[in-house]
């Protein structure tokens, strides 16, 4: 009987230390969110930024200011003459006010692309290798009963069209000059 209300009290006390410790993390964890939110609100405050823009200027490598003005100009007339993907950096580069504020946005977004190229390439070499492991006998394309393609066999070698779909195209119609 004893050892049965020391299970229970242990049991009592276990899930009490549980709701406890879940209580205090859901604290820390407002806390920590009302202190973004503030330090959000300050920042929208000085500089016409939200939370979002933050992010975006420390994802892109801008200050505040960089990145005030980056929107500001993406709301200009640069809104009409750009894609809507146009990058704060890009949209600072194209505005530069210098020749070495451009050249120092154009690093910056060379350094930005140059990755992620990179991460494309090393992304696109685990996805061909797991084709490869998962499906071994399997073409990743199947070009059957697809319609021939008029091209030279050279241009369709070039642009990895196998030859199965290509149709050689006539000879020209002009004959030759005879040679003399």
């Amino acid at each position: 009987m004893s050892l049965i209300r020391l299970s229970l009290a242990l049991t009592a006390l276990l899930v009490t230390s549980s709701v406890l410790a879940q209580r205090q993390t859901q604290t820390e964890v407002s806390a920590v969110q009302e202190r973004t939110s503030q330090a959000a609100s300050s920042a929208n405050a000085t500089t016409g930024l939200n939370a979002t823009d933050l992010v975006v200027a420390q994802i892109w490598g801008l200050t505040q200011e960089e990145m005030q003005r980056a929107k500001l100009l993406l709301k200009g007339p640069r809104a009409s003459f750009s894609v809507e993907q146009l990058s704060p950096v890009e949209a600072l580069g194209i505005h530069a006010r210098t020749d070495a504020e451009r050249r120092k946005y154009a690093e910056m977004f060379a350094r930005a692309f140059h990755q992620d190229v990179e991460r494309s390439i090393a992304w696109n070499a685990a996805f061909q290798e797991a084709m490869q492991r998962l499906y071994p006998n399997e073409a990743m394309v199947d070009y059957r009963g697809l319609p021939k393609v008029v091209a030279p066999i050279g241009s369709a070698d070039a642009a990895g069209v196998p030859r199965s779909v290509v149709a050689d195209p006539a000879p020209s119609a002009r004959p030759l000059p005879a040679r003399r």
